[in-house]
């Protein structure tokens, strides 16, 4: 069951900064494994601006772990995370519940 991470970012010291930041985080990602990493932008509703969803696709919940603690060790990331380019982030993992 494929499963995604989630990550709402709200943008810190700059627009510039914080592009370059998720630009920098989707090699990270991708060199760990994710897949169709992206980033989205609200258009319509609750939190249009200057909030972001950042997502990513892993075949598993073993293999997004797997990711994950990888990303988390990795000092690039961690430098990211530390960045101020993202004010604040919150995460989720989401399961896809079959319909048919």
């Amino acid at each position: 069951m494929a499963v995604i991470s989630v990550a709402t970012l709200t943008i810190g010291d700059s627009w510039e900064a914080f592009l370059e930041s998720n630009k920098k985080a989707k090699a990270i990602l991708e060199r760990y494994g994710a897949k169709n990493v992206r980033l989205l932008a609200p258009v319509a509703g609750a939190e249009t601006s200057g909030t972001f969803h950042s997502t990513c696709v892993a075949d598993d919940l073993a293999t997004l772990g797997k990711i994950l603690d990888s990303i988390y060790a990795d000092p690039d990331m961690l430098a990211l995370m530390q960045s101020g380019a993202s004010s604040s982030w919150t995460s989720s993992i989401l399961g896809e519940i079959p319909l048919a």
